[in-house]
């Protein structure tokens, strides 16, 4: 697009979004943004981002032993996990807020769902991590409270980051308006920073002072040293230091930078009083954190003692590329939860797309500025800020599992300032990236977090789409249900499920369900096994005599073979360990199970091909069957395989009988014995052109050994008709065969 058209749709969108508000966008920016961390904060529960209960364990080891921090050792049991080997900034700036709140109700409030889904994010349900008796509105007294202030507090650290991010952006090309805008959205409008930004974690904290770092350098490389930034930039290198190991990539870049710069404007007292400072910044504000670890552990960072406790491994670069790479990438921009839920698969792409074309502005944008000092040393330090970020999380991820995108939140204002570069550099609008991400972001929270933890609804009555039914295990009734109508189910499926439940009284223990998709031969091809509202509601905490509308998506297997009627299996029983309940009927009788038909499964894959030695044939029952092989095996089993050749709805089935004398039209018959079959998957739900097999097993008589031909035919169950062919009673005749009683 042109020049012209860029700028003036940048000043539209520019000049709209001031009118509306009236603020400038330093201000504006990270007020919208707060605005949405607002809304993040309600549709996440408390315990339902990485890692946070494992950050609450620390806050709270603090608050329960009078200030002093956990001390790691490999064989620990403790809430608090990996993350007690974490430089404390964090955790004793929120401690004060838990001891000033009554959190003596947390065992009650943690109360864990042991079928919970970690890192599966392709499996449905069980996304809490732990039950919530109120998750909306949520709860706000005692220890869930506590909790809300904490995220409530580390929310207002972001739009820190945001401004920062902006002054930045400003810092580098200050004659701009849309450049900072489309900058700062990289982070105001991504939906994981967000995220994290309303969880426990000592990652907001960093982003923030990493932000604040990356503003001061970027003015340094500007206008020289300044006694007051050096020193603010070296207390912020201090205070990151004591807030996470992110940090010594700060640490290396400004002390390169304050080297360049020196060089540059031969400034040595400048270079002095950067270093000095950084120095005794550091002795005086983190020293003490990093010395703790010499004497307890016998290293400077503690990371050893973080891995023995987490868990290593060995892997190599090229792994963790085909491995962990996407991951790591759409961690970045969107998964929630305990990496179990994701957004829009066309978010992704279209976050991959943006970053594409970011790189390839790149280098356009240093094409353009390379006899521009300043514009090339901003790009050179940006990417130094992610390249030795990346390296740190490389090295790290290479010793155990961390490949979290939140771990480069701390640059994330360097990677948004190289994206903005980058896109400006194709004169993309600020407006045209930023206004998709603003919507985007705040659609996230209602589609794809909060539907996740929420109980089961409650109905006043059954709804009419409904079918009524009944069957009881203890005091839970089954009142009715919603299905799809009986079909044909194939391998990748989903098969929707809605249950009624009405409970007669609360469980005085939790009661598990499972849902099975059986085959005619009783075996599960899939099965759900939760508890009600897919773990969100434990049996204890229903209310008596309230209908409860349980859904379920049951997900059959892109491997899943077979060829079979199916019908659903619904049972419960007492968890962990219990036996199956048997349900009672409306009849009053006790059944084994409960089961209701869904139709037939037909795998992909699958195929009933006569074997080699069977007999080909080609025989048209009607116009609907053809007769393809047939053989006969053991003395008393007839093998016939078919081809449907135009769809056939009702209850087909296949005759093959044996008379004693050989068949005439209108004369007197003795059967003398008869082996019909019903096919694994009624004709209804196959295509044109499926192959099937039909078996059928005679009882001979003993002592009979001789030939006799088999007739078969297709009959409809319900209203004896038959297929037509020409031959009389539309039965074709088989060649003789030698039947023989098979010892049994």
């Amino acid at each position: 697009m042109s020049g012209d058209f860029a700028r003036q749709t940048e000043a539209l969108f520019v000049n709209r979004l001031k009118g509306i508000t009236g603020l400038p966008f330093q201000w504006l920016l990270p007020l919208i943004f707060f605005c949405l961390g607002l809304i993040y904060l309600y549709a996440s529960p408390n315990f339902e981002s990485p890692d946070s209960i494992y950050h609450l364990g620390v806050i709270k080891w603090i608050a329960e032993h009078d200030g002093a921090l956990p001390v790691q050792s490999p064989d620990h049991n403790h809430l608090y996990e990996q993350e007690g080997s974490q430089p404390p900034l964090y955790y004793l700036l929120m401690t004060p807020i838990w001891l000033r709140l009554d959190t003596e109700d947390f065992d009650e409030v943690y109360y864990q769902n042991p079928m919970v889904n970690l890192g599966h994010p392709s499996k449905l349900g069980n996304r809490n991590l732990i039950f919530y008796k109120q998750p909306y509105p949520p709860n706000l007294t005692g220890t869930s409270l506590a909790i809300y202030v904490i995220r409530l507090v580390t929310l207002g650290m972001a739009p820190v980051t945001i401004a920062a991010v902006y002054q930045s952006a400003r810092a580098i090309r200050p004659d701009s308006v849309g450049f900072p805008i489309l900058a700062t959205s990289f982070v105001a409008f991504n939906p994981q920073f967000l995220f994290i930004s309303t969880s426990v974690s000592n990652d907001n904290l960093a982003a923030m002072l990493g932000a604040l770092i990356t503003w001061q350098l970027l003015v340094m490389l500007r206008e020289g040293f300044q006694t007051r930034r050096s020193l603010l930039l070296a207390a912020l290198i201090a205070l990151m230091t004591l807030a996470k190991l992110s940090a010594m990539a700060f640490v290396a870049i400004v002390a390169l930078a304050g080297i360049w710069l020196a060089l540059r404007k031969r400034d040595l007292r400048g270079l002095v009083i950067l270093g000095g400072s950084m120095l005794v910044f550091w002795l005086v504000i983190a020293s003490w954190w990093y010395w703790r670890n010499l004497m307890l552990y016998q290293e400077l960072f503690g990371t050893r003692m973080m891995i023995a406790n987490f868990g290593g491994r060995s892997t190599t670069i090229p792994r963790l590329l085909v491995e962990e790479f996407e991951g790591f990438r759409r961690s970045y921009w969107g998964v929630f939860g305990w990496f179990n839920n994701l957004t829009s698969e066309y978010h992704y792409v279209a976050m991959d797309a943006l970053t594409a074309l970011a790189v390839g502005g790149l280098v356009v944008y240093l094409l353009k500025n390379r006899k521009k000092s300043y514009e090339l040393t901003v790009c050179c330090v940006l990417g130094a800020i992610v390249s030795v970020g990346m390296a740190m999380i490389i090295w790290y991820t290479l010793q155990t599992t961390a490949s979290q995108g939140r771990l480069i939140f701390p640059y994330s204002a360097a990677i948004s300032l190289l994206l903005a570069l980058g896109l400006t550099a194709l004169r993309i609008p600020a407006g045209l990236i930023a206004l998709p991400m603003f919507v985007f972001a705040a659609i996230v929270p209602f589609v794809y977090i909060a539907p996740h933890y929420d109980h089961p609804p409650r109905v006043e009555n059954l709804p009419e789409t409904a079918v009524r039914t009944f069957a009881q295990w203890d005091d839970i009734r089954l009142i009715g249900h919603e299905l799809p109508d009986l079909q044909r189910w194939s391998a990748g499926d989903e098969i929707p499920i809605t249950l009624y439940w009405h409970p007669l009284a609360q469980s005085d223990a939790p009661h598990a369900l499972y849902i099975s998709l059986l085959n005619a031969r009783g075996k599960a091809i899939v099965t759900i096994d939760t508890f009600p509202g897919w773990g969100t509601l434990p049996t204890t905490w229903w209310k008596a005599d309230a209908i409860y509308r349980d859904e379920y998506i049951l997900q059959i297997p892109d491997n899943a073979k077979g060829f079979s009627i199916v019908q659903l299996q619904i049972g419960w029983y007492a968890f962990p360990n219990g036996s199956d309940i048997q349900p009672i009927l409306e009849n009053g009788a006790t059944a084994s199970t409960y089961f209701i038909p869904v139709g037939a499964f037909v795998g992909e894959s699958h195929s009933e091909i006569a074997p080699e030695g069977a007999t080909t044939t080609d025989t048209l029952f009607g116009d609907s069957i053809s007769l393809d092989a047939f053989r006969f095996l053991r003395g008393d089993t007839l093998e016939l395989y078919w081809r449907l050749r135009k769809p056939l709805s009702g209850d087909w089935r296949v005759l093959a009988i044996v008379f004693a004398e050989e068949f005439q039209l209108g004369q007197a018959f003795e059967v003398l014995m008869q082996a019909d079959s019903v096919p694994k998957v009624p004709l209804v739900y196959l295509d044109k052109g499926q192959t099937l097999r039909t078996t059928h097993t005679f009882e001979v008589p003993e002592n009979l050994e001789d030939e006799y031909p088999i007739y078969v035919a297709w009959y409809n169950f319900d209203t004896g008709e038959r297929l037509a062919i020409p031959y009389p009673e539309n039965m074709l005749e088989l060649p003789a065969f030698t039947f023989a009683s098979v010892p049994k």
